[in-house]
């Protein structure tokens, strides 16, 4: 086939999920393989990228258009597997949050803080998109705190 009517990505385009138009966050081959069956994340060019739009049924997509849905992965976090942890790295879930929210301190978020500061942490690996769960953790616990009326 002629290149001339060959789709190219765009490189100066941010990487868009197919399904829902949000940015996805660029994930490496380790990461993806440890949320889908090889032959899934074998159907995907690189670079990979996670679509972190939780009402959305993509969970990994290329610049080609290329997904693979939710239902065909695991160990996603919450809210793309509304069952799932959180944090999938420490295990921390929504439930947990409401718990400090309710004894008035924030000793289990502040655990998962300390620990995926660590050296040793593997967010890579077991976070779905990649990255450390901090900024999604404190995140929600901002807006469950707003949410149940305790302060800004």
């Amino acid at each position: 086939m002629n290149k001339a009517f060959c789709k190219e990505p765009d490189s100066a385009v941010p990487p868009r999920c197919p399904r829902c138009g949000n940015e996805g966050a660029r994930v490496a081959t380790e990461t993806l393989l440890a949320h889908v069956a090889p032959a899934a994340a074998e159907s995907l060019g690189e670079p990979a990228y996670f679509c972190g739009t939780g009402a959305c049924e993509v969970a990994y997509f290329d610049l080609l258009e290329r997904s693979i849905p939710v239902a065909s992965a695991h160990g996603l976090f919450w809210p793309k597997d509304p069952h799932g942890p959180l944090c999938a790295c420490h295990g921390l879930t929504v439930d947990d949050v409401d718990a400090d929210l309710a004894e008035g301190v924030p000793k289990r978020v502040r655990a998962v803080v300390q620990q995926a500061a660590r050296p040793d942490a593997a967010c890579a690996k077991l976070s779905a998109d990649g990255r450390p769960c901090v900024a999604r953790v404190q995140k929600h616990y901002l807006r469950r705190r707003s949410e149940l009326g305790g302060a800004p």
